[in-house]
């Protein structure tokens, strides 16, 4: 396990390139992930604009693990809508599909979900993965986890970081996550001491498994 501390956008862009060119692979599957509100997909979305920007040309692309929340319908139907977030909330077999698919590199083209934080819904099919796209930066908290079915993927990715942000900053962004989704301060947080604290803990407990530990501290996420 390595760390870089006080890392700059460009340093992590340059570092994923060369591991990425290193790489004998057909793509490069890089997996961020972290505590809620550490950062992740902010990181992720820099990273891939600023890597297409430096190879001038698209190919990095991101999937978010978010994408693959299930309906609230069948939240609703399953009694676990005001738990969302937590593992029994995601399609998680469908996830792990996706990521063997991507891996494989055999696919032509790929269509994935992303998750709309307004409508607080996934998009179905928002996400096209072409052969292009060579970089895959795959983001979400439970990557790491090491049980089924979460346990396959960590050998299909080719790194993995582990988002490192102090509590006090990412229980100031959940509270503000919350409450633009019309929660008052007191509902926010009833939602973080419910749901966000103990997905907390569980992903924390995946932190030694990261091949690197990424202190974004100026990346300003």
């Amino acid at each position: 396990m390595g760390a870089i501390t006080n890392a700059d956008l460009t340093t992590l862009s340059n570092l994923l390139i060369k591991n990425y060119e290193k790489s004998q692979n057909t793509r490069f599957l890089l997996a961020i992930t972290g505590v809620p509100g550490a950062g992740k997909s902010t990181l992720a979305d820099l990273l891939m604009k600023k890597i297409n920007e430096v190879l001038k040309e698209e190919s990095a692309i991101v999937v978010p693990m978010d994408g693959y929340h299930y309906h609230n319908d069948i939240l609703i139907e399953k009694g676990l809508l005001p738990l969302k977030g937590i593992p029994q909330t995601f399609d998680s077999q469908r996830f792990v599909m996706l990521i063997k698919e991507i891996a494989s590199g055999k696919e032509e083209k790929l269509y994935c979900p992303s998750y709309d934080r307004d409508l607080h819904n996934p998009v179905e099919g928002s996400i096209v993965i072409e052969k292009k796209h060579k970089i895959i930066i795959v983001e979400g908290n439970y990557l790491l986890v090491d049980t089924s079915p979460w346990n396959e993927l960590a050998d299909l990715f080719d790194e993995s970081w582990f988002i490192e942000t102090p509590s006090s900053t990412t229980k100031e962004r959940l509270i503000s996550r919350h409450m633009r989704t019309g929660r008052s301060v007191e509902e926010a947080l009833k939602k973080i001491s419910s749901t966000d604290a103990p997905n907390a803990e569980l992903i924390i407990q995946t932190r030694h498994r990261a091949t690197q530990i990424i202190t974004a501290a100026n990346l300003e996420l």
